[in-house]
């Protein structure tokens, strides 16, 4: 059974040296940093929320209802530093599918050889998974959901794993 997908949902990138980072893929894409406290940093460009808009009549008022801070639908990718904890851990960039359903995806990719790797579960503004395909290739799919923003201020948070 196929699951719907909204197509990607954003990238997120993974370092170990934030700063070069940000003036680096800002310079070559245009992106913007997007502080949304905590020390949470995101990358938007300025006029992505519009074209998204055009496959999604809706978006900008359902982020805005949903309490999503000005400027994030313009989001394009996140940027996690990676935690001295995990100096094992090389820079890598993760893709993340916006899905209809995190948890029938999960099902649907185990039941045609896939690996749920992580099971579906509740972040800050989303339900997601972290699924790797037949040959191990990982990757997310994530569900919008407005009623979890509250979870980004909790301490230890899924969004951190």
């Amino acid at each position: 059974m196929a699951t719907t997908t909204h197509g990607i949902g954003w990238f997120e990138i993974g370092t170990d040296t934030p700063e070069p980072v940000e003036q680096f893929y800002g310079s070559v894409f245009g992106w913007e940093t997007l502080g949304l406290g905590g020390g949470a940093e995101m990358w938007r460009l300025p006029g992505y929320g519009d074209f998204l808009e055009q496959s999604e009549p809706g978006l900008r008022r359902r982020m805005a209802e949903g309490g999503a801070p000005e400027g994030f639908e313009d989001v394009v990718a996140a940027l996690n530093p990676i935690a001295g904890d995990q100096a094992d851990v090389a820079p890598h960039w993760s893709v993340t599918f916006g899905v209809d359903d995190a948890d029938a995806t999960a099902a649907t990719a185990s039941e045609l050889g896939g690996k749920v790797v992580a099971a579906p579960f509740d972040a800050p503004w989303v339900r997601m998974a972290v699924l790797a395909d037949p040959q191990g290739a990982t990757f997310i799919a994530s569900k919008f959901v407005p009623e979890n923003r509250d979870l980004a201020g909790q301490a230890g948070s899924a969004a951190a794993a």
